[in-house]
């Protein structure tokens, strides 16, 4: 079967791997994180209104009824784009994923105005 591994489960990554619910393939989502994040509610979980859970829901949960898609938890240490093959490290085992398509998603930062521990919040 035709394999799509997804590299992030930011917006892009997290809507891509919703569209090919139907699509006759695997896929396969790689994040280093088990969950989803909204950061521009946190203002609301710092105040109470809502809960962790409510702007960070685990990634499997949000996949739970594509039954064509899979989460593997870990980092890609590398890429050998000829031999079509990602090495994961997770939590310290090293596994090879082969995929026939790949999509990378690029991390972004959020602003944090230079606030004392804004970019321990915004990183996790």
């Amino acid at each position: 079967m035709h394999r799509v591994v997804i590299v992030g489960h930011g917006f892009a990554g997290l809507f891509a791997a919703k569209a090919l619910r139907r699509a006759p393939v695997e896929v396969v989502v790689v994040d280093r994180t088990n969950h989803h994040l909204f950061q521009p509610l946190l203002y609301q979980v710092a105040t109470g209104v809502l809960s962790e859970g409510d702007i960070a829901p685990p990634i499997r949960n949000v996949l739970r009824h594509q039954r064509n898609t899979r989460v593997v938890l870990g980092e890609v240490t590398d890429l050998d784009v000829d031999d079509r093959r990602l090495t994961v490290d997770t939590v310290g085992r090293e596994t090879e994923l082969s995929y026939d398509r790949l999509m990378t998603n690029i991390a972004v930062t959020g602003a944090t105005f230079d606030v004392d521990g804004g970019q321990q919040l915004v990183d996790g």
